[in-house]
């Protein structure tokens, strides 16, 4: 047996030559490095490619995969602030009800109830009854408006963040209007409007009327209840549908761009149904960006092939290829994922190799210094 593995150690282990090992060591560290390498940029982020649609796709409704693609809480909610808002509400109605606010001449007959709600009898037996005057309030008086606004909100006497918010939005609605129509029933139609679809933050009131601004041809003064209407058309779509600033800024740039066209086939009286078309799309905000760039690049071309349904087809092939675009992301971080795990692998075997390689080179240190011995003692 001893003679066998003698045998094995000088036929297979060390024929091979000192400088072979080390060559081989070499290449164990070269394996080792490369595999460091493609592990780290493997581990990179991975980005999606760039969307873009073309006219022809647009014209065809259809996608070539072979295209290159390219309520706000205030600060200083104090009794004092709330006051000093109802008095900036007041110059904005000077001529408005504000101290009668209701009359109680007129008295009903009710049955007398104790403290814990019962009805109370006489000594005969009989359920006492009493006259109680009836308090009417004046649907005309402001402060009645503005308490019937808060009730129906939820608001009650320690909401008073809340109620300044609120008088600030009426107090910017009203300077929007004619003084004399808003007295008359502006006011009062804000009022409603407030109650019935909730109160929302001055932040989007401003977003309205930029984008009532945008898209009317009249930004003056409301002066009828039509104009008021349509105010509150944008004011409803603009708190329902959560537009962003963003969303704005790319509606604006597609209607200015439009309108500097020196000849126009889209009737602006219908830009209203483009902003639609910008808002309600689920694209996210970059690759929304990115699409509305496109498309108002070429809006002379869509705006002579009906601007609404090249941009609504626009919008929904984009959609499309991003989602081919994020698949196609999905499938590379996957296989990055599976590229890193070779490239453990091969470090793995190139660290083996060179840990073998290195005790083989020991081995040949081992035995050249035991010759050496050998033939000095000889």
């Amino acid at each position: 047996m001893k003679k066998f593995f003698n045998s094995m150690e000088e036929r297979f282990v060390f024929p091979i030559g000192r400088k072979s090992w080390q060559i081989l060591s070499l290449l164990g560290l070269v394996i080792l490095a490369l595999s460091i390498v493609y592990f780290i940029l493997n581990s990179t982020p991975t980005s999606r490619d760039a969307v873009n649609v073309s006219k022809s796709e647009v014209i065809g409704n259809k996608l070539d995969t072979n295209v290159v693609s390219k309520v706000e809480v205030t600060s200083g909610c104090t009794t004092e602030s709330y006051n000093q808002w109802m008095d900036t509400l007041k110059k904005d109605l000077p001529n408005s009800e504000w101290n009668n606010l209701g009359d109680s001449s007129e008295s009903t007959l009710e049955y007398v109830l104790d403290e814990n709600g019962n009805m109370v009898m006489d000594e005969n037996g009989n359920y006492q009854t009493a006259f109680k005057k009836i308090f009417k309030p004046n649907p005309a008086a402001i402060p009645n408006v503005l308490n019937e606004v808060f009730t129906k909100s939820g608001y009650d006497s320690s909401s008073v963040c809340q109620k300044i918010e609120v008088i600030k939005v009426l107090h910017y609605l009203n300077k929007k209007i004619e003084p004399s129509y808003l007295a008359k029933e502006g006011f009062f139609y804000n009022a409603y409007f407030i109650e019935k679809e909730g109160v929302f933050t001055m932040s989007k009131l401003e977003q309205s009327f930029v984008l009532m601004n945008l898209i009317e041809s009249n930004n003056g003064l409301i002066q009828d209840q039509k104009a008021l209407l349509t105010t509150w058309k944008y004011i409803n779509f603009t708190v329902a549908n959560n537009i962003t600033q963003a969303q704005i800024d790319l509606a604006s740039n597609l209607i200015k761009a439009h309108k500097g066209l020196s000849t126009k086939v889209f009737p602006s009286n219908n830009y209203f149904e483009l902003v639609k078309l910008i808002f309600s799309s689920d694209l996210k905000e970059q690759d929304l960006s990115a699409a509305m760039n496109g498309f108002t690049a070429d809006i002379s071309y869509y705006d002579n092939n009906d601007l609404y349904k090249s941009l609504r087809k626009y919008l929904k092939l984009y959609q499309e290829k991003v989602a081919i675009a994020e698949e196609k992301k999905s499938m590379k971080m996957m296989e990055k994922s599976l590229n890193r795990v070779k490239s453990l692998t091969f470090a793995g075997g190139a660290f083996i190799s060179i840990v073998a390689i290195a005790s083989i080179l020991l081995l040949f240190s081992i035995q050249s210094l035991l010759k050496n011995y050998l033939n000095n003692k000889n």
